[in-house]
């Protein structure tokens, strides 16, 4: 079928504003009902929603926020739900462009070993090995590039350290900063999706 020169502009321009989805993996901190946050991966993103993967369950219908490492904020409604897995309906169409050039710029940003990463608040037990002496400390939050410690003497900054936390791998990092009886670790290796999701879904359970 052969088109005009008017209609192929006209199909050029429907193609231009027709939803594009963009398989993609980006990590976010889930909010929803409640005041408890969740760790989740954006899989695919469109002008008009997205699918989650999160280890919270989420019924249709539920409202959502997802917000990324870049700070921007995705809200939407959840239309499907599987285990593990949401699509969600945007309550107005999203730049795709930008948030995927935002999320890229922030990479960019805080490249190195531990990248900046949604972080959570929690309260629990911990310990650190520092030069080779264990030492108890309470964890304040955490994310998968580094962890906020409390304890009475706070190793310096630049110190290399072992975080071993229950029920999650133990980690090697160093201290980013210290102050009076806190400090702020940065992880060699960032703790994998797979094991901090389901890690911080049992802490929301038992808080």
């Amino acid at each position: 079928m052969n088109l005009t020169k008017a209609q192929s502009a006209e199909a050029g321009l429907a193609l231009d504003r027709a939803p594009r989805t963009v398989t993609t993996l980006l990590v976010g901190k889930l909010l929803c009902s409640g005041t408890i946050e969740h760790l989740c991966r954006v899989r695919n993103v469109s002008v008009t929603g997205m699918m989650l993967e999160t280890h919270y369950t989420l019924g249709y219908g539920n409202w959502v926020t997802v917000e990324l490492r870049s700070g921007d904020r995705l809200q939407g409604s959840v239309v499907w739900s599987s285990e593990g897995r949401a699509g969600v309906e945007f309550t107005q169409p999203i730049d795709v462009d930008y948030i995927l050039a935002q999320a890229k710029a922030g990479l960019d940003r805080f490249c190195g070993p531990a990248p900046r990463a949604p972080r959570f608040d929690v309260t629990c037990a911990a310990r650190i090995t520092c030069f080779g002496r264990p030492i108890d400390v309470t964890l304040e939050n955490i994310s998968q590039s580094g962890a906020r410690i409390t304890l009475s003497k706070p190793p310096r900054e630049d110190t290399e350290i072992i975080l071993s936390v229950p029920g999650l791998p133990s980690r090697r990092c160093t201290t980013r900063w210290s102050s009076e009886d806190k400090a702020g670790l940065i992880f060699l290796e960032p703790i994998s999706y797979n094991d901090l999701a389901p890690w911080l879904e049992h802490c929301n359970l038992d808080s």
